[in-house]
């Protein structure tokens, strides 16, 4: 599932929350399944940052040599 995708269904899944119309159990499996799609998603966004910095230090050096 792409970024976009899971951050698209997290909304749902709040929505769906804020209701309050659910059953016990339909609430847990919510509930589970949004912390599965956030922390999917902190990691790629910590991995894009990751990437950035590399990226900005590399235009950087690249720099300092020009």
């Amino acid at each position: 599932m792409k970024y976009n995708e899971r951050i698209q269904r997290l909304e749902e899944i709040v929505q769906l929350l804020d209701t309050g119309e659910s059953e016990l159990e339909e609430t847990l499996a919510l509930f589970e399944e949004g912390k599965k799609l956030l922390a999917d998603c902190s990691e790629e966004l910590a991995k894009a940052e990751g990437s950035l910095r590399k990226l900005t230090v590399e235009e950087a050096e690249q720099s300092n040599d020009d």
